[in-house]
């Protein structure tokens, strides 16, 4: 019974040796080079009309088909968004406290003197009239509110 035992425990203790000298497969995420992207020509051609000039578009081809191309104008990163025949769905320009129109700083220093500004997006579309989504931290509230180019807050 001692034998079987001391069997027993040295199988145990070769088993676990065994193990713990095996290499540990490390899960580290591998990082794969996109290809560039290029938009069709009829997609570039009116990214072109809408903004002449802009060099470094960086284009994405989102899940329903459409193109994104990324860009900076201004210190402002932008988005515009093409449908594949090249017609202009939206813009998206991101701001900063500091680089939002003097208009929208001004109507939310008026309407919320106590609060701080943290970002906000300027959203062209062709079915409504351009405006500002801005976040705010209003006495520990946060808020997100839209405001047209006048300066009006809609919401």
């Amino acid at each position: 019974m001692k034998k079987l035992s001391f069997i027993i425990c040295v199988a145990i203790f070769t088993s676990v040796s065994a193990f713990s000298q095996q290499k540990k497969s490390s899960k580290k995420a591998k990082v794969v080079a996109k290809a560039k992207v290029e938009a069709p020509a009829n997609v570039k051609d009116a990214f072109q009309q809408n903004f002449t000039g802009t060099s470094d578009v960086i284009w994405v081809k989102t899940s329903s088909g459409n193109w994104i191309g990324t860009f900076k104008q201004e210190d402002v990163k932008t988005a515009a968004e093409y449908d594949a025949e090249g017609k202009w769905i939206a813009t998206r320009s991101e701001y900063t406290a500091e680089n939002l129109p003097g208009t929208i700083s001004a109507t939310i220093k008026n309407k919320f003197p106590s609060s701080v500004v943290n970002n906000g997006v300027k959203i062209e579309r062709a079915d409504v009239a351009a405006y500002y989504k801005v976040n705010i931290d209003d006495n520990g509230t946060t808020k997100a509110l839209l405001i047209n180019e006048n300066g009006t807050i809609t919401q």
